[in-house]
């Protein structure tokens, strides 16, 4: 890896840089800034590494807005980043030695883990039509549809399945 962070933060990086170009930032101070970017307003704190869309909180990694000051203030975005996503970090966790288990017959294994039942885990329902009528909530009553030809409830002229009057109420084709 040529770059201080991993390939996946690396390429989170990228995209929020692209998008992040267009923002307009406005300096509070040294460390906060207020962004507009278009659609709303909001501000972030480089020192606290906070944004209003909490973004740069969830990630531990600059947000756009965050990426728009860094571009602003010419500091490396890489200061901002947790040290989760760098690349010592992912090397640490693979550093110790991993070794095989063995085939199954070989394993020992607790009574007690044994002997549970481990059930698949319950499925999701398969994805049905929709239902013709909504179903009211409660205390709401459910308003019946009048159909303009017979006069009928329960549907409209489109579903009417009365047959077509020949001639009007007063006898006229």
């Amino acid at each position: 890896m040529s770059t201080p962070l991993t390939k996946w933060a690396e390429k989170k990086l990228r995209v929020r840089s692209n998008i992040s170009r267009c923002y307009r930032v406005h300096p509070v101070n040294l460390y906060e800034h207020h962004m507009v970017d278009g659609y709303l307003n909001g501000f972030v704190n480089l020192m606290e590494h906070t944004c209003t869309y909490r973004k740069f909180q969830l990630d531990r990694l600059p947000c756009r807005h965050a990426l728009a000051a860094c571009n602003l203030r010419r500091s490396s975005c890489y200061d901002y980043c947790s040290r989760y996503y760098h690349k010592e970090t992912l090397a640490t966790a693979y550093a110790g030695s991993i070794y095989p288990v063995g085939p199954m017959q070989e394993w020992d294994v607790p009574d007690d883990v044994q002997s549970r039942v481990v059930l698949p885990p319950k499925g999701r329902k398969p994805s049905r039509r929709p239902p013709k009528k909504c179903k009211p909530s409660q205390g709401e009553e459910f308003v019946h549809r009048k159909c303009g030809r017979c006069g009928g409830l329960g549907h409209n002229r489109q579903k009417c399945k009365a047959p077509i009057p020949l001639a009007d109420q007063n006898g006229n084709p």
